[in-house]
């Protein structure tokens, strides 16, 4: 009797520590493979957070290269700009002392004719005033005159650059054809024309 019972205490030994190792099996493979999940999880964020960072690092260098760039053709506008300011002030003081040139009656009596046509009457009040002009060398714009009209010769340069200004008898319509009006009406094409020749635009 007492060896059945002893062989049955061992039974329940050997059963009870098969179920405990199988346990301990058991809950090792699970701890195995929650680490295991949780390492992959783990790099999986990591490598979210690296892309993200990434994406990030490559938004902040594009705004700043267009930042630069943006600074860079600024700086290429204004020194654009600064030369052909430079070059209009050159073209204006050139345009100042046209009196001591050659052409300087033709060119005066191609503005009255201009002026005249412009305000299209038989009485014309023609104002023109150059820089260093004596009435001696506007002998021949009076020529262009039409009978009726009248030449007012100013002592200073009219738009500080000089030119025509004509009106009717009323003074209801006035043509400016000063160089600096001319300059202005031209102002477009002669930005486009310098830009093309010294910028090659």
């Amino acid at each position: 009797m007492s060896e059945s019972l002893e062989k049955l205490q061992n039974r329940i030994l050997s059963d009870a520590k098969h179920k405990a190792d199988e346990t301990i099996k058991d809950s090792q493979a699970k701890s195995q493979q929650i680490l295991e999940e949780a390492k992959q999880r783990a790099q999986r964020e990591f490598e979210e957070i690296i892309a993200k960072a990434n994406v990030e690092a490559e938004s902040i260098r594009r705004s700043i290269l267009s930042s630069k760039v943006r600074v860079n053709r600024l700086r290429i506008l204004d020194e654009k700009n600064r030369i052909v300011e430079d070059i209009i002030h050159s073209v204006e003081d050139q345009l100042s002392s046209i009196s001591k040139s050659e052409q300087f009656e033709e060119t005066a009596q191609r503005f009255v004719t201009e002026a005249v046509k412009a305000v299209d009457s038989d009485q014309p009040i023609v104002r023109i005033g150059f820089r260093d002009v004596s009435k001696k060398n506007l002998d021949g714009v009076s020529r262009v005159l039409p009978k009726g009209g009248k030449l007012v010769i100013d002592e200073k340069p009219i738009d500080v650059l000089g030119g025509v200004v004509a009106t009717d008898p009323e003074g209801k319509v006035v043509f400016n054809n000063t160089f600096k009006s001319r300059l202005e009406r031209l102002d477009s094409q002669l930005l486009t024309l310098i830009s093309s020749t010294v910028f090659g635009e």
